[in-house]
């Protein structure tokens, strides 16, 4: 769970590096290794973009102070 800025800089970074590991996987596998290895590789970052999205959010849910 995303605290701090910080923290969701450093998780968007992580994507940003595990998106490029998926690129260059693209290259140098086949469609059905690529598959394989991408399938856990894509789940982890959906969740962390999930985390990121619900760190950003979270002042939303509270009512604004007049």
């Amino acid at each position: 769970m995303i605290q701090t800025d910080d923290q969701m800089l450093l998780a968007q970074q992580s994507i940003a590096n595990l998106r490029r590991i998926l690129l260059e996987a693209r290259q140098v596998h086949s469609r059905q290794d690529y598959a394989r290895m991408a399938e856990p590789i894509l789940l982890e970052i959906q969740q962390r973009e999930q985390e990121i999205l619900e760190y950003l959010s979270r002042d939303l849910e509270q009512p604004i102070a007049s």
